[in-house]
């Protein structure tokens, strides 16, 4: 176990009946997760964060390792979100803009799903993928 000197850099506190020690860096870059409601690549958390990129990644690891957050792959990056709340996402393909979508109708499909295939679904993440509302006006603007 790595032990600091000074004691104030480490956090506790009670998670899931256990003590979690952690650091301001750990809790700082949680917040910025937990508040954000799109997913953030570790990039966008560097600027939000003003903490090195390697400190970074090594909050993100801890966070994952111990389910705060979740993550995804898309275009050969990674992005980090709030495991709290069930949530999933629209993506512009012009603009890049992440956008939350907060309904989710998926509940009887899962079931369907398990009937049929024998299946235990513990989970599901959902991406769509298509144009905003700013840039299919573009669109249509540039279109005339």
């Amino acid at each position: 176990m790595c032990y600091h000197k000074n004691d104030n850099d480490y956090h506790y506190h009670k998670e899931g009946g256990k003590i979690m020690r952690t650091t301001r860096n750990r809790d700082n870059i949680f917040q910025i997760i937990e508040t954000s409601s799109v997913p953030l690549s570790a990039y966008d958390i560097e600027k939000l964060s003003k903490t090195s990129l390697p400190t970074v990644y090594r909050a993100l690891d801890y966070l994952l390792r111990t389910g705060q957050i979740k993550s995804f792959s898309l275009h050969q990056c990674s992005y980090y979100y709030s495991s709290s709340e069930h949530k999933h996402f629209f993506i512009c393909s012009k603009c890049n803009h992440f956008f939350p979508i907060y309904d989710c109708f998926i509940e009887e499909y899962e079931k369907h799903l398990q009937r049929k295939m024998k299946i235990q679904i513990q989970e599901h993440f959902i991406l769509f993928k298509g144009l905003c509302p700013k840039c299919l006006q573009q669109q249509e603007v540039d279109k005339r």
